[in-house]
């Protein structure tokens, strides 16, 4: 029988899976959502993507540690590299999310400053082209709002953005007064209607509240096992080596990273996402 994604059958089965790829890697023994930005020294793509398949039709985002990081708080290196802040948030920065790689680049003006491990929508392949079609969008968007989340925090973005209106006004999933109002919301650095057959609520957000909760109980049957800066239920990210995509669409990290973009990065800052595209290895 099909496991059908979101069921409660899936679930339990998903997280047998997670557990398997725990014993059998490091990653998960504490646990038991462009082009024009590349600096000098960029890598080109890689010749295939950082995932592979799952069981029961799921994917998995594959990580190389080689290119994530720096694996240092956000904040020491926000000091390292000088960089400059308003109202304590990063000035000049832009996140760029490579879907394919599984990663998201964090930029102050021509510099990458981190590249952070993320997973995608249980469909991950292609564009957002409407509600309940489990991608990731494709394009370019903002941060429109710092909300709370279920998922730890969240970074809601500006989808849908005039082109995916477009798209939808075209096949007839939205009308011209829908198209209309998303289009005055991006021109005014608003977030656009959410509530229509395109879909929306594509956020940066946290991880899933199981795993944080499967992590802290990890956690406290071996004390000291939790990384000196770590909270309780937190995932080490520079650990992790392989996830599963798990979201309807967002772009999901894990609890510490998102916690220092959720600080560091302000409302209206850029976010290009692209299905692939070159890598910048941390330095």
């Amino acid at each position: 029988m099909k496991r059908v994604p979101g069921s409660a059958n899936f679930r339990r089965q998903a997280m047998v899976a997670l557990r398997s790829v725990a014993a059998a890697t490091a990653l998960l023994y504490l646990a038991g959502c462009a082009s024009g930005l590349r600096a000098p020294g960029s890598l080109p793509p890689p010749p295939s993507s950082a995932s592979r398949p799952g069981p029961w039709e799921t994917s998995y985002a594959v990580y190389d540690p080689a290119l994530f990081g720096p694996e240092l708080p956000l904040t020491g290196l926000v000091e390292q590299h000088r960089l400059k802040l308003k109202n304590g948030k990063l000035k000049k920065a832009r996140l760029l999310i490579i879907k394919s790689q599984r990663r998201l680049e964090l930029w102050v003006g021509k510099k990458m400053v981190k590249a952070y491990r993320i997973q995608l929508g249980q469909n991950p392949a292609g564009p957002k082209k409407r509600q309940g079609d489990l991608r990731t969008p494709e394009g370019e968007y903002f941060i429109c709002e710092h909300r709370p989340s279920t998922y730890h925090r969240g970074l809601m973005i500006s989808y849908p953005n005039v082109q995916d209106a477009r798209r939808g006004l075209e096949a007839g999933l939205i009308s011209q007064k829908q198209f209309d109002e998303i289009r005055a919301a991006i021109k005014e650095g608003r977030c656009p209607p959410q509530n229509t057959k395109l879909g929306g609520l594509i956020l940066i957000h946290g991880q899933l509240p199981e795993y944080t909760a499967d992590f802290a109980r990890s956690q406290r049957a071996k004390p000291g096992s939790r990384r000196p800066g770590l909270e309780p239920g937190d995932a080490n990210p520079a650990e992790i080596r392989e996830f599963h995509d798990w979201t309807n669409g967002c772009i999901a990290l894990f609890n510490p990273d998102i916690r220092e973009l959720y600080e560091f990065v302000p409302d209206g800052t850029p976010v290009t996402i692209v299905a692939n595209g070159p890598v910048t290895a941390p330095h």
